[in-house]
């Protein structure tokens, strides 16, 4: 591969591992329900 091919490479792996860490933190920081109000499988 030449340089160009590397280069765009590892720009799109670093937008994809980036935005996977980023969605977790955000997840993590701002979670969709609280443990709390979860419904039990009863």
């Amino acid at each position: 591969m030449n340089s160009t091919a590397v280069t765009i490479m590892v720009i799109a792996m670093l937008a994809i591992w980036g935005g996977l860490v980023l969605s977790s933190i955000h997840l993590m920081k701002n979670p969709d329900i609280d443990m709390d109000k979860v419904p039990s499988d009863d």
